[in-house]
């Protein structure tokens, strides 16, 4: 556990980084600082390997302060993942990655082994090991840079603003990858963005700091987004923050339609009849094996030979898919709102369909979250106190 007591830290010239922070990091945990450049996040992230000492107050590790241990061998017992990886140019994938437990004697063979171990594990191929920094993209740098903080099994882990440097679907698998690590190896890591949709993802608690290095707030993400404690932090997360507090609720609480999927075998002529008995004016076509291929209209079906089979016929794309058992409301929102019908496919995890939901069902759906006093949240992983809580990668199944 990492506690800030009474934290500041001024600058010569009056500059104000920190100011009297207390804070509490739950040890394996993952804690996200949020706040705009120049709210104290990055300083008082930096403050926990010694990188910046504070002024005043008292940074301790489970209860022992952090100024009384040699700077060196603190920064070499806490993992440190920076925005740009940090690699050293001229060592390949495999020596940058055994650099710590090199400098903390441990055999050449058996950190080479190690890093080999960790390579796999933040999904680098073998192959790559030989090879040099500028010889990977951006992405694979950054997995370079998390295994080589997780090199000497540190018990916490400090990342700045990872994830930044990369373009956004590499972000969202750099994001991905650290939630399963986090669900395996339970470290203490303290998280510092700027972008909140990633503090919601990737935290299981949430501090966000005001200009001039004070705490506004410090929540689990979702009573953040429920009930933020001013104007400052509400304007902070964005007004579409009921959109993103969906996240935390399971999609597989909804009620799917299953009459309204039919065959591609399906005659046009008895899936109009089906159609009009159902008063619906979409009906979702399958294959064989139950995976979608496409929505049939009923005003075409009026229009269409009876007996030619709905596979045979100009079917309207599907959107995207939402899966049932691990995503959340906010993904089936988002799937029916793209959906061209106005629906939203639920799959199981195989990608065979499950059912349908309109988008007035799934208001009905939000409504009832809305109406809820949170608890419901925790089905979605995130129910407990910080510290507390449940593992960090459950419930994380939205965009």
């Amino acid at each position: 556990m990492i506690t800030f007591e009474g934290v500041s830290k001024r600058y010569p010239d009056g500059t104000v980084a920190v100011d009297d922070l207390d804070m509490t990091v739950p040890a394996g945990r993952t804690t996200v600082l949020v706040g705009s450049s120049g709210s104290g996040k990055t300083t008082a992230l930096r403050m926990i390997n010694r990188m910046v000492d504070p002024t005043g107050g008292v940074v301790s590790i489970d209860g022992d302060d952090v100024r009384d241990r040699d700077p060196a061998v603190l920064r070499r017992s806490i993992g440190y993942v920076i925005q740009q990886a940090g690699l050293f140019p001229h060592r390949t994938i495999v020596d940058n990655i055994a650099t710590v437990p090199l400098l903390l004697g441990r055999p050449r063979r058996e950190a080479r082994a190690r890093a080999g171990e960790l390579m796999e594990l933040v999904g680098l191929e073998p192959g790559q090991a030989r090879r040099y920094p500028h010889q990977l993209s951006g992405g694979q740098q950054q997995r370079v840079g998390v295994a080589r903080a997780l090199a000497a099994d540190p018990p916490i882990l400090l990342m700045d603003e990872p994830f930044s440097a990369v373009d956004p679907v590499v972000r969202a698998s750099l994001q991905d990858e650290l939630i399963r690590l986090q669900s395996d190896l339970h470290k203490t890591i303290v998280f510092v963005t700027h972008d909140i949709d990633e503090a919601v993802k990737l935290g299981d608690a949430i501090a966000v700091f005001r200009p001039g290095g004070r705490l506004a707030q410090m929540d689990h993400p979702e009573r953040l987004l429920a009930d933020p404690a001013d104007e400052f932090v509400e304007s902070f997360i964005g007004y579409d923050r009921g959109v993103r507090r969906l996240s935390f609720f399971p999609a597989g609480k909804l009620s799917l339609r299953g009459d309204v999927v039919v065959g591609a075998d399906l005659a046009a002529g008895a899936a109009r009849s089906l159609a009009r008995s159902l008063d619906e004016p979409w009906l979702l076509v399958v294959d064989a094996e139950r995976r979608p291929l496409g929505w049939i209209a009923a005003a075409a079906l009026d229009r269409t030979e009876a007996d030619r089979a709905l596979g045979d016929l100009d079917l309207v794309a599907y959107g995207h898919v939402f899966t049932v058992p691990t995503d959340s409301l906010r993904a089936a929102l988002d799937a029916a709102v793209l959906s061209p019908a106005g629906r939203a496919v639920g799959v199981g995890e195989d990608g065979t369909v499950i059912g349908v939901v309109a988008q007035t069902d799934l208001g009905s759906a939000i409504w009832s979250v809305g109406e809820s006093d949170g608890h419901d949240g925790a089905a979605a992983g995130r129910g407990a106190e910080p510290g507390e809580g449940t593992g960090a990668a459950a419930g994380r199944g939205a965009p």
